[in-house]
């Protein structure tokens, strides 16, 4: 029976109370206005025996019944609390089979993985010890995996474990959040604030900005870390006045070494603001990489998503940042735009291809809850088969730029179900990117709405937050920054 509309969509989960959760939760994924209040019963039973798991799935009205056994983990050396995260898992797969079978749903090339953070578990099952063809059946066997994305997921995981390092505490990278932005995109969900509305916030931001950097700088001082990677992001960094967003480099530069760091990164995601002059201020300030995003390379589109540039706009600044010596840039790109079509992808892609960028990080439009569009792009119906062909096309497009795929990443309601993936060339890959998203780092987050994440030698993460409101961050900081000193003195053990 196809699926025609999910809001009626209501179920009674009938399940142990340990699988209960991820019942739901596969449902919701499945189904994403789906409630819980009463409605046809979904019946789920669960036997751990000593021939390993059982799982049955059955939905009333329906004759199909799923039924699996786990037999192989009755033969390894697993831990009792290995049996629960298998049987949960194997309760997922079950939810996922029936339910798209029962209504007809396009089949997710990542099976039940709907996690941030896909990788993550490719890198555990690695530090395990299995090799890699274990761990491609394990994704396939359990989690229903497409073959191709698990060749894309080994891929960017073995690619990269060679930038990881034995002390996730020393050296460390820094974010810098800077959250204002010339307009706000139609599609943005971020912490970022239009100059039209917040301009006026900008200057008290900037010199409550400069005093966490100095305070930051005393703390590293302190306990003798180094930096290895500065990423200063937003909003639109270069939305700033060039002596503001220079005065920022300068600190940077002066308490964390920033010029001296294998990588220090500005986003410029506004191709509009990168002028001469903010050129300049890159060049002076020894600035590696920076980011120049165009999202798409149509005109009508930029015009429709509220991006206030044109196409020439993304040529005129390559070529500053080029004449500028700027060594590595990264273009973005999102597949999914309201009215784009293939044809359309296809243009973006060849005309970024003709600017010849360092990087290029391929998005697939999210729906997000705090996008200014998202309940017109409710009614969307996306197209699977439409969504593959535009992935495939932007990978084509890297692999003839000499790119690889290195750091990759999902979200929720992502169109046709894809992925995001940041492909680049030997020796351009983003360490920032790679460490953040993986979390084998602490990461510093300075700024409106950055985060701190602490990684322990067991990899456990703590995070300490900055609001995003930029009046509210200032207002923070002027009256707590010991306090935040403390904070950043005990997650980094000084």
């Amino acid at each position: 029976m196809p699926l025609t509309s999910s809001g009626s969509l209501r179920f009674a989960v009938h399940a142990q109370p340990e699988f209960r959760p991820a019942v739901e939760s596969m449902l919701r994924s499945l189904l994403p206005d789906v409630r819980f209040d009463g409605g046809r019963s979904i019946w789920v039973d669960v036997v751990l025996g000593k021939k390993g798991i059982a799982v049955t799935v059955a939905l009333e009205g329906v004759d199909d019944t799923h039924h699996q056994t786990d037999e192989e983990i009755a033969v390894g050396s697993y831990l009792p609390g290995e049996w629960q995260r298998r049987a949960k898992e194997r309760v997922r797969l079950g939810v996922f089979s029936l339910i798209s079978r029962t209504f007809e749903l396009p089949r997710s090339p990542w099976g039940t993985l709907v996690g941030v953070r896909p990788t993550k578990l490719v890198h555990r099952l690695l530090d395990e010890g299995q090799t890699p063809d274990s761990v491609m059946h394990q994704l396939s066997d359990l989690y229903a995996v497409s073959e191709d994305r698990l060749a894309l997921l080994l891929q960017v995981a073995q690619t990269q474990r060679s930038f990881f390092r034995l002390t996730p505490g020393d050296p460390i990278s820094v974010y810098i959040g800077i959250p204002f932005c010339p307009t706000r995109c139609r599609y943005c969900s971020f912490a970022a604030y239009p100059l039209a509305t917040h301009g006026h916030l900008v200057e008290g931001f900037v010199r409550t900005l400069l005093a966490e950097i100095e305070m930051l700088g005393d703390v590293l001082c302190e306990g003798g870390i180094s930096v290895e990677s500065v990423y200063v992001g937003g909003g639109t960094p270069t939305a700033l006045q060039p002596e503001q967003l220079e005065r920022v480099l300068e600190a940077v530069n002066r308490r964390l070494a920033a010029w001296a760091c294998p990588e220090f990164t500005v986003e410029a995601g506004r191709p509009e603001t990168l002028t001469s002059s903010m050129v300049s201020v890159l060049r002076r300030t020894g600035v590696q990489k920076t980011c120049i995003n165009p999202q798409s390379m149509q005109q009508s589109t930029l015009d429709a998503i509220g991006r206030a540039h044109r196409v020439g706009d993304v040529v005129d600044a390559f070529s500053r940042c080029r004449q500028a010596g700027i060594t590595s840039i990264n273009s973005d790109v999102i597949l999914g735009l309201p009215g784009e079509t293939l044809a359309d992808v296809d243009s973006t892609l060849s005309q970024l291809c003709d600017l010849l960028p360092d990087a290029l990080t391929v998005h697939a439009l999210a729906r997000k809850r705090a996008a200014s569009w998202r309940s017109e792009l409710a009614g969307l119906r996306i197209e699977h088969g439409q969504a593959q062909q535009m992935a495939d096309t932007a990978h084509s497009a890297a692999e003839t730029l000499g790119m690889k795929p290195y750091y990759l990443y999902r979200q929720r309601f992502l169109f046709g179900d894809l992925e995001n993936v940041g492909y680049a060339r030997e020796g351009h890959e983003s360490l920032y990117n790679i460490q953040m998203m993986e979390e084998r780092q602490t990461v510093v987050g300075l700024g409106a709405g950055a985060v701190t994440k602490c990684v322990t030698p067991d990899l456990v993460v703590s995070r300490i937050v900055n609001p995003k409101c930029p009046a509210a961050y200032a207002e923070r900081m002027a009256a707590g920054i010991d306090q935040q000193r403390a904070g950043l003195r005990q997650a980094l053990q000084v």
